[in-house]
């Protein structure tokens, strides 16, 4: 293993303060939950014989053919192909079949039943152990739709905040990931000593449900066929997706976020595929060095090129990492989510 903690965080001996980590589905490999090539399969295969051949004529007239064996043209290429259409259109057929996808999407998700939370309780024990029983807030972004974290809190003891607030039915109200906990005496307000965890969930997630325009946040219907979710299709051009409520304020916040609360930052899992996240949050944020990026992918993403131009970026690879703008040929393994939670325990 050729990376350090210190050189993922510098500084992070006294404390985890300013720092914050970029999740995606890479994240929830280890828990039970399928990348993007097992979900694009689980999808399509279960698209009805209607809905396949809509597909299909997609596909044909762009001189794309499906590839059951590989999961091809992925499911993020496939989203894009039929919201195009759709929204070009107007034509229901096209609506339906995005409406199914999103449907069976959640299903996927929901399959499984008892992920393996291990590895998320083991990541959140060594961050409240770093916090050494002091008021501290760390931040993750996730592009994930699970709630391995949330689940993994519960085991832990770590109060988590996803910018919804209420008792069991919570409606979405982004200014509790600002809310402080403690105690007042004789009118002076003293911080609770615990580790505070805001989860900015970019394309929102299995437990958030839409009623008209109003966005809630539930762990009691998650098994519900019938309610709408609230998510972002996986899709390489979110663009208008994430105008719209909640997506716009989850951004605006997460862009506030990136170089104030957040500057040394670890991207474990996640492919770099989503333009608008790039073109909107990350290319900017290392453009202007406001934060210190250290990317830790299974294979080099599409965009290396353009991340490598920063120099506030840095890289671990299975095979080579890039550091200080330069390759060094020693390769890590710090990509697997396990293997940095291991690294993170005191």
């Amino acid at each position: 293993m050729s990376l350090s903690l210190s050189q993922l965080f510098p500084g992070i001996e006294t404390g985890l303060n300013r720092i914050g980590f970029l999740f995606g589905a890479g994240t929830s490999k280890e828990a039970g939950y399928p990348l993007m090539g097992d979900l694009t399969k689980m999808v399509v295969s279960n698209l009805n014989t209607t809905l396949k051949a809509t597909l299909d004529e997609i596909l044909a007239a762009k001189s794309l053919t499906y590839n059951a064996a590989s999961g091809t043209p992925n499911i993020e290429i496939l989203s894009d192909l039929v919201t195009e259409y759709f929204v070009t259109t107007q034509d229901s057929k096209y609506g339906n079949l995005e409406s199914e996808i999103r449907k069976l999407i959640v299903e996927a998700i929901l399959s499984v039943t008892s992920p393996d939370i291990t590895h998320h309780v083991r990541f959140l024990e060594a961050l409240k152990r770093r916090a050494h029983g002091t008021s501290t807030i760390v931040t993750i972004l996730t592009t994930n739709y699970d709630v391995l974290f949330e689940l993994a809190a519960g085991e832990v003891g770590v109060r988590v905040e996803t910018g919804f607030d209420g008792p069991l039915k919570r409606q979405f109200d982004p200014a509790v990931f600002d809310l402080a906990r403690g105690t007042i005496e004789n009118t002076r307000f003293t911080n609770r000593s615990e580790l505070h965890v805001n989860i900015i969930k970019l394309h929102g997630s299995v437990s958030w449900f839409k009623q008209g325009s109003r966005v809630f946040e539930s762990g009691l219907d998650l098994a519900s066929t019938t309610l709408e979710r609230a998510l972002v299709l996986p899709r390489r051009r979110k663009v208008m997706d994430t105008l719209s409520e909640p997506f716009d304020q989850i951004f605006t916040r997460a862009s506030r976020t990136l170089g104030s609360s957040c500057q040394f930052v670890v991207a474990c899992g996640f492919s770099f595929g989503d333009k608008h996240i790039n073109d909107q949050l990350i290319f900017p944020k290392l453009s202007a060095g406001k934060i210190r990026l250290t990317a830790l992918c299974g294979e080099e993403p599409d965009c290396i090129g353009e991340l490598k131009s920063f120099p506030p970026f840095h890289a671990g690879f299975p095979t080579n990492c890039f550091i200080d703008q330069k390759d060094t040929g020693a390769a890590t393994d710090l990509w697997k989510f396990s293997a940095l939670a291991q690294l993170l325990e005191p």
